[in-house]
């Protein structure tokens, strides 16, 4: 049983030495099959090479044209940007500040109404930026003509929220609603600060002309909640340095304090 096992080792390996044998003999070439598959390959890496000549002066071609086009193509800018009498630096610039105003009316856009109510300030700064660049002949340019107007129409936005948001008060008597700025700064529903009423009066400016006197009816606007601006701090030093002279003097003031108004 033993030897019949090395037996038909020994055939399996000998037949597959034979088959072996037989495909190297198939794939072996005569001298003239081997001619001619040189020469079959040297043809076809002639047309190959040829093929790479052409592709390549195509590419030179269509690499000539483009920087014809790149160079019509800025002296149309060049052009385009003489018409408004701006150089590439000019517009560079333009461009630069442009983006900024965007930027800052996106953020402001994002704000509550009452929170835009307190930065109303950069509401005005913005808005005088935009005329800024609206004036500008520049902001004709196609480039930027759209933006500026979508500028414009975010400002209007913003301007139609702080109108809302903004409040107003209409003063009342001082024998029954005991009102005089004091108090109406007082109230919850403004600042809940008596000492914040300087930023009323100062807002009201064009109709509150002596902090003291304050009559029935008059409708008062009221800014946002907010620590006294410096001008709102002057304003209340000079009433108060002005009451004392006033009163070492002996002479007769230029009303009752702000506390006791509207009696």
């Amino acid at each position: 049983m033993k030897w019949n096992r090395i037996s038909v080792l020994t055939i399996a390996l000998g037949l597959f030495f034979m088959a072996g044998s037989t495909l190297l003999a198939q794939e072996e070439m005569t001298e003239e099959e081997a001619a001619q598959k040189i020469s079959t390959l040297e043809k076809r890496s002639s047309d190959l090479k040829r093929q790479q000549a052409a592709l390549d002066q195509q590419l030179e071609e269509k690499a000539r044209v483009l920087k014809q086009k790149q160079d019509d193509y800025e002296k149309c800018v060049d052009e385009l940007y003489a018409l408004v009498g701006a150089t590439r630096q000019d517009v560079d610039a333009y461009e630069a500040r442009l983006k900024r105003l965007e930027n800052k009316i996106a953020e402001l856009l994002r704000l509550s109404p009452m929170d835009l109510l307190a930065r109303k300030g950069e509401v005005d700064e913005a808005e005088e930026e935009y005329k800024n660049l609206a004036a500008n002949k520049i902001s004709l340019l196609p480039a930027f003509y759209d933006r500026v107007q979508r500028i414009g129409e975010n400002i209007a936005t913003l301007r139609d929220t702080l109108s809302r948001a903004e409040k107003s008060y209409t003063v009342g008597t001082w024998s029954k609603d005991r009102d005089c700025l004091w108090n109406i700064a007082k109230k919850p529903d403004i600042y809940g600060d008596a000492f914040k009423w300087p930023k009323i009066w100062q807002k009201n400016r064009d109709q509150i002309k002596n902090p003291d006197i304050i009559h029935p009816g008059q409708v008062l606007k009221i800014p946002a909640p907010a620590p006294l601006t410096p001008e709102e701090e002057t304003a209340a030093r000079r009433y108060y340095r002005m009451k004392r002279e006033a009163d070492m003097g002996g002479g007769n003031d230029t009303g009752s304090s702000p506390e006791n108004v509207n009696k």
